[in-house]
């Protein structure tokens, strides 16, 4: 018998509003959490979960990258059809592939995209899935401004200082879009790596941008001088992890879509 543990791909789509984030915690439900324990009943007590990154509490997940390394004879479309049965209903593998060995969720992920949700009209089925935002919006400004964030930037002001004690405030954001439709406004946030409550913040600022209550400028002033933004930091339930990107040309090609789909509305 084969004593080398087998690393699997898995693709993950889930509704973080029961969740504390993807992040396992003794003393709260967690995706990578409820993953393991799936995991555990299924192959034994051998086993390790891996994610593309952290997820703040209650944000979702589209397209959510980890992997899996665990003994077993199972083939992968088993696995995904057997974790799903273990799994709770707001949790689903969407794919579970081989991978190589050296293969790292988080390691050798290069990029990270995040979509977030808007509703510009109260929304009964979609409340937990959006931020209502009955306020007009000016999104012509507030994509104005969002052009100001892409590049190398310190991000200290879009975060909580405890954050970045010990990690760098220095992100790459390859992409901040903002698409209106009928009913929605849609934000699209691609970067190498994103800060806790970065994605929210920066939401929450291009919001009082749009609102009219802060200026481009002043925008561009959060990146040059740190300061607190934490009571612009925008609801959870509108935020979805997107995808995670393991090669370049691949997100090239994404980075060069203009079209955004909208999640579940």
């Amino acid at each position: 018998m084969n004593t080398h543990p087998k690393r699997f791909k898995l693709v993950l789509e889930f509704d973080g509003g029961r969740y504390s984030g993807w992040q396992k915690q003794d003393d709260a439900k967690s995706i990578q959490g409820s993953l393991l324990k799936a995991a555990t009943a299924l192959f034994g007590a051998e086993v390790d979960v891996q994610g593309s990154g952290r997820t703040d509490t209650g944000v979702h997940g589209l397209r959510f990258t980890a992997h899996l390394e665990t003994h077993t004879e199972h083939s992968p479309a088993e696995i995904g059809a057997r974790l799903n049965e273990i799994l709770p209903k707001d949790i689903a593998v969407v794919e579970c592939k081989r991978a190589g060995a050296r293969f790292h969720a988080r390691h050798n992920c290069i990029g990270r995209s995040y979509l977030y949700q808007i509703a510009k009209r109260k929304t009964a089925l979609g409340r937990d899935f959006v931020w209502q935002v009955e306020e007009g919006l000016h999104t012509g400004f507030m994509q104005e401004a969002a052009t100001m964030l892409v590049g190398m930037h310190d991000f200290t002001s879009f975060t909580d200082r405890q954050a970045i004690k010990k990690k760098s405030p220095l992100v790459m954001v390859n992409k901040v879009q903002i698409v209106e439709t009928e009913d929605l406004i849609l934000f699209r946030i691609v970067g190498s790596h994103f800060l806790w409550k970065m994605v929210r913040r920066i939401v929450g600022v291009l919001v009082e941008v749009g609102k009219g209550k802060l200026t481009v400028g002043e925008v561009g002033h959060f990146l040059e001088e740190p300061v607190v933004l934490k009571e612009y930091t925008a609801p959870s339930q509108g935020l979805f992890f997107e995808r995670a990107f393991y090669d370049q040309e691949e997100l090239d090609g994404f980075l060069a879509e203009e079209t955004i789909r909208s999640a579940f509305l």
